[in-house]
């Protein structure tokens, strides 16, 4: 396995992680009653998508 195929698997799975945890925050938030604090999604979404950006840059060197 080379460096590039490496660092893709390890940030699509960062990616998901990202994904599927800001996902999760948002339902829990979304039942939340009172004063509500979304940092967690909104700290998790964007790095998702930074997360995606090099795994998709990473595998085109591939």
């Amino acid at each position: 396995m080379t460096i590039s195929t490496l660092l893709m698997l390890l940030t699509l799975s960062l990616s998901l992680f990202h994904f599927l945890y800001g996902y999760k925050e948002a339902l829990r938030i979304s039942e939340e009653k009172g004063l509500i604090k979304g940092w967690s999604v909104i700290i998790s979404f964007p790095l998702a998508f930074i997360f995606a950006h090099f795994a998709n840059l990473f595998y085109s060197q591939l």
